[in-house]
């Protein structure tokens, strides 16, 4: 299989695939939290956080692979289709997003291991916690400093 693809500016056209591999990433890798949390977030998704967010696509032969959305510095998702995992993309799109914005944030679900052990890999190190008031679930706050790896 090809496994090239490359990243590119979210544009308007990309909506409803993004929120697809959002909600669906958001079920399979958040078991701990009812469905009904990230349905009810879909909209505010679609209405704020993308039009506020700078948003980038991994995208081959036409196909959305994934995307990450920053706000500032902070990360407010990194979701990539659970058929194009382990392929390198979320590397691909954190090393993006590092380059142009040096330092940055992501909250993660502490029962989210997968996730955490993903952004640890990166080089992020856990801060904080805090518990998320909507879902009564633990959040990490986890940091990267500009200069991994220079």
């Amino acid at each position: 299989m090809n496994k090239s693809f490359f990243i590119r500016p979210y544009r308007q056209v990309d909506q409803e695939h993004i929120l697809r591999i959002w909600y669906n990433e958001s079920i399979r890798s958040h078991p701990f939290i009812a469905a009904r949390f990230w349905e009810g977030h879909l909209e505010t998704l679609r209405n704020k956080y993308l039009p506020e967010s700078d948003t980038f696509v991994a995208e081959r032969d036409g196909s959305i692979l994934g995307f990450i959305s920053i706000i500032g510095n902070y990360i407010g998702a990194l979701f990539i289709d659970a058929s194009y995992q382990r392929q390198g993309i979320g590397s691909a799109l954190m090393d993006f997003v590092h380059k142009s914005k040096g330092s940055l944030f992501v909250d993660v679900y502490k029962e989210n291991t997968h996730a955490r052990g993903f952004y640890e890999q990166y080089g992020f190190t856990q801060k904080r916690e805090k518990i998320q008031p909507e879902t009564g679930h633990t959040l990490i706050t986890m940091y990267l400093e500009k200069n991994r790896g220079e």
